[in-house]
């Protein structure tokens, strides 16, 4: 699914029983879970769901 590129839009998913945030046009995300959240630095911004995955999977 591609993503729409547009800075108020976000993506929820989850990986391995882990779910993760994604703010669209940026290269930063973060594991959501109770108390404080882990911050991810994304190599690229990503255009698909599938990219995102792959991103935050690495």
């Amino acid at each position: 699914m591609e993503l729409i590129q547009d800075p108020r839009c976000y993506t929820d998913v989850c990986i391995d029983g882990q779910w993760y945030h994604y703010d669209h046009c940026g290269t930063s995300a973060y594991m959501l879970k109770g108390g404080a959240s882990s911050g991810i630095e994304l190599q690229s911004i990503p255009t698909t769901e599938n990219e995102l995955i792959e991103l935050l999977s690495r």
